[in-house]
This record gives structure tokens, sequence and C-alpha cells, in this order.
């Protein structure tokens, strides 16, 4: 875990808010793990009843639409090659997810009902698993080596932690 990562920090605070049994990855040791040398993950998540997940934060400034907040879930070809490895390397016990962290920075706009507050910045979670993210994954822009999925499939599929 990046401490000066606030969407890191903001989802932490939001596992021990609901007492979900975690460990933060010690960025200095984030290579070390297993003799391999891959971008990491953030944390790892033991949930009760399903899988532990094995979680990489996306921070996002998520923007205010006409209708709903909109959500752009991009990752970088890098973030879905090494999650699928770790999730070999955990293990069948273990699923590999993205968690994306979206700060609504638009203050005025904030319903406080749908949203967690942390550090005087209002958050939502939403979690995917790589492996529903692989299934529509296409390219955003090939100069960053970044992909996305379509937001109405990030809708259907991911689940809001709150």
């Amino acid at each position: 875990m990046k401490t000066n990562n606030h969407y890191e920090r903001a989802f932490r605070h939001l596992l021990q808010q609901k007492s979900i049994t975690h460990v933060a990855v010690n960025e200095s040791h984030r290579s070390a793990f297993a003799q391999v040398h891959l971008k990491s993950f953030d944390f790892i998540a033991y949930l009760p009843d399903q899988n532990n997940l094995i979680v990489d934060v996306k921070g996002r400034k998520a923007r205010r639409g006409k209708r709903d907040w909109l959500f752009d879930p991009w990752v970088t070809e890098q973030d879905v090659e090494a999650m699928g490895k770790w999730q070999e390397i955990f293990g069948k016990r273990f699923s590999a997810a993205f968690i994306f962290a979206f700060w609504l920075g638009d203050f005025d706009k904030v319903e406080l009902f749908e949203s967690v507050r942390y550090e005087d910045r209002f958050y939502r979670f939403y979690a995917i698993y790589l492996d529903d993210y692989k299934r529509y994954l296409k390219p955003r822009s090939s100069r960053w080596q970044s992909v996305t999925i379509p937001r109405a499939v990030f809708r259907e599929l991911a689940w809001e932690i709150d």
C-alpha cells in the first residue's frame, strides 16, 4: 500500500469499517514474493463464504454526468497481465479483482447516501473480478497501453463496496 495514495488509504479505511480482514502489501517487498518480478497488487482481502481477493486499487476521479456519475474503468495492459499471474500464483482459493476507487470531486453534486467519506473526500468503490474484466476487454489507448470495458458492462458486472 502506498501511504501517499489517498485512494488506497480510503479503501483500507472502508475495509476496516466493514471489519473485513485484510493485509496491505508493503510497497518495499512487492517484487520479492515468489521470486517473480511483476507489478504487484495492493491488498489481500479475506472474505467469508467466497474466494479471497487479490486487490489492485485503481484510483480515478469520477465526473458528474447529466443523470449520474460517469465512471471510467480503465487499467493498463500490464495491470491485467500481472493480476493474472498473481491469481495463478495464489491458486484456486483466491480471485484477482480490480477495485475502482472513484473520487467524487464535485462536492456540490455529491449525494451523501451514495458515498463513503474519508479525509474530507467522498468516494464510491466498485469491485470487478479480473476474469470478468478480461472477457470484455477492449483497447483504450495504444500510446499508454491502456484497456477498458464498456461502461454498461462495468455497471452490470461490478459490485459496489459500501
